[in-house]
């Protein structure tokens, strides 16, 4: 029983190491995944980051060139605005088509924030017309009411609002992706260390069963060396006793010929012939054996064949 199960041991050790080895990549491919989903999130939240600050220098260019116009009356001063005034579109685009994968109130901060810059720009483009018409006080007015600045400030609210909450969720993906690689970390190195323990039991395993087929072997061939030995003493014994038997017989048949041969009948002479013919026959066929017996190297040889296929 305990040879059984020594043997069943030894046959699973191969399929449980690569079962082992493959929980071990499974494991680390699983966590990489999840390290990677993380960093593209985080990747995603940077560049909506990225996307705000964008929108927020469009919005101050345009408010600056707006101002500067306003004050001097020329039309260089423009230029920051008319420039921020044609990526601003595109500039929200980008952000509303990053935001599409966000939470409803990311979404409705967006939406709101083009609200404010629609009124924004307006609001703009109304004091720069009375300006170019010559009406300088009249868009001074719209700027004194305040209206731009309170249109602005609640921009910047909802900008900086979106800008915490991507913040937040770089936080999150950071904390995820540290989470997800120490998790890597420990459960490679458990896993390593149970391939080694096995690998180590197995090669244990492995040398205490090589020892103990070397002992067989050398037991097996003590034994068939003893065996063969008492074979080659019978075979000796049985070998020269009849020959000698033959030998024997052979002599009194050619005695009882010689002597006794004119006086026996003929069917007698026959009988003693015959005797002495088949004495003759064993003799040379006992002398044909002797010459294919095996020599002693021979015989070894065969021995270890022989031992060779047991132990296989």
């Amino acid at each position: 029983m305990k040879n059984a199960l020594r043997n069943f041991a030894l046959q699973i050790t191969i399929p449980v190491l690569c079962g082992l080895v493959a929980l071990n990549a499974i494991l680390v491919w699983k966590n990489l995944k999840l390290t990677q989903r993380a960093t593209a999130h985080r990747v995603e939240a940077s560049e909506v980051q990225t996307d705000i600050s964008t929108v927020i220098v469009d919005l101050q260019d345009m408010e600056t060139g707006q101002r500067g116009y306003l004050v001097t009356g020329d039309s260089s001063y423009l230029q920051p605005y008319n420039d921020a005034n044609g990526r601003l579109g595109d500039h929200f685009a980008k952000l509303r088509s990053r935001l599409a994968g966000k939470t409803v109130h990311e979404r409705s901060l967006e939406t709101h924030l083009e609200s404010l810059a629609d009124s924004m720009m307006a609001e703009m483009k109304e004091t720069i017309r009375f300006r170019e018409a010559g009406y300088r006080h009249r868009a001074f007015l719209i700027v004194n009411s305040n209206r731009g600045k309170e249109l602005m400030d609640e921009a910047r609210a909802s900008l900086r609002a979106l800008s915490s909450a991507q913040a937040g969720d770089i936080a999150k993906y950071d904390r995820e992706m540290r989470e997800s690689f120490g998790r890597m970390v420990k459960e490679s190195a458990l896993a390593s260390c149970i391939l080694l323990l096995v690998t180590v039991t197995a090669f244990a395993a492995f040398s205490n069963y090589r020892k103990r087929l070397e002992l067989r072997y050398a037991q097996q061939t003590e034994e068939l060396r003893a065996t063969r030995l008492q074979v080659d003493r019978f075979t000796s014994t049985i070998f020269h006793d009849f020959r000698a038997l033959v030998l024997q017989m052979r002599s009194y048949a050619d005695a009882l010929l010689d002597v006794y041969g004119g006086y026996l009948p003929r069917q007698g002479e026959e009988k003693a012939e015959c005797i002495q013919d088949g004495a003759g026959q064993m003799n040379r066929l006992l002398d044909d054996l002797s010459k294919d017996l095996p020599s002693e190297a021979s015989a070894e040889e065969a021995e270890i064949r022989l031992l060779e296929r047991m132990s296989a």
